[in-house]
């Protein structure tokens, strides 16, 4: 019974001065590094802290404690802010803090100017990506610029001899565009039929350069005309055999019609 009334009046002390801390949950340190959370800044005397709130708070209030920063409101004044993580420890936190000496409440975009707050922290809602400032003196702003959001890392480019992201390959055609003409390949020559205007007109050309191109041209014209020889030959040996398949057949059906005529008689 004794340790009842022990706990009773330790809960009527702390309602009655007010102290309730809020408790303060697992933060990064340093200014958020994405668009998302809320980075929080917090300059008591010249101690400057910046921390990070995750995912999108549902007030300044809540952006100050998922930074990772304790609280205390006034006992007859609730929602205004007299302690962050402590400090002033001499305010004892019963009636509004003087306005020389008490917690301003600052907004900022990243690497912008602070804006002193229309609203209580209760009541704002920051937006995602943006900075909170909590400055304690006469109402000045935070004594370091709204954190910038860190730049981020570039992409590697392109190795030595190829093409950027997008570009085409060299020697390629951009998307749209017709193919460029290949050169020849090495070994290889492109030969024209003569007209028969150019081959009347070389025909009073020497016997022996005539002769000459006679023998130059012999080989590839006998390369050429081998496949067509051999085509040819193949062909013919389909002919034969088609027409040796019919006179089996004609002659087999001659057969047949005979036996059954005789038959018949």
């Amino acid at each position: 019974m004794i340790k009842f009334f022990r706990l009773v009046t330790v809960l009527v002390a702390l309602v009655v001065t007010g102290t309730f801390a809020v408790p303060v949950p697992p933060a990064q340190a340093g200014a958020c590094t994405t668009a998302d959370g809320v980075t929080v800044v917090v300059d008591f005397q010249g101690s400057r802290t910046v921390a990070c709130a995750p995912g999108s708070p549902g007030s300044g209030l809540a952006a100050l404690q998922g930074a990772g920063f304790s609280y205390v409101f006034p006992s007859k004044q609730p929602g205004f802010v007299c302690r962050i993580n402590g400090n002033p420890a001499s305010d004892p936190c019963v009636n509004t803090p003087p306005a020389t000496a008490y917690w301003s409440y600052w907004h900022a975009q990243p690497g912008g100017s602070w804006v002193y707050s229309d609203l209580g922290a209760g009541n704002y809602r920051p937006p995602a990506g943006s900075v909170e400032g909590w400055s304690f003196g006469s109402g000045s702003q935070p004594g370091i610029a709204p954190p910038a959001r860190p730049a981020l890392p570039q992409q590697p480019g392109p190795a030595p001899g190829q093409p950027a992201p997008g570009q085409p390959a060299p020697n390629q055609p951009a998307p749209g565009q017709p193919a460029p003409e290949q050169p020849g390949q090495p070994g290889q020559t492109t030969t024209t039929a003569p007209s028969s205007t150019s081959a009347s007109s070389s025909a009073p050309a020497s016997s022996e350069s005539s002769s000459a191109a006679t023998t130059d041209n012999s080989p590839s014209t006998s390369a050429g005309t081998q496949p067509a020889a051999q085509q040819s030959g193949s062909s013919w040996w389909g002919v034969v055999l088609g027409i040796l398949v019919i006179v089996v057949l004609a002659g087999a059906a001659f057969v047949i019609v005979r036996k059954r005529r005789k038959a018949e008689e």
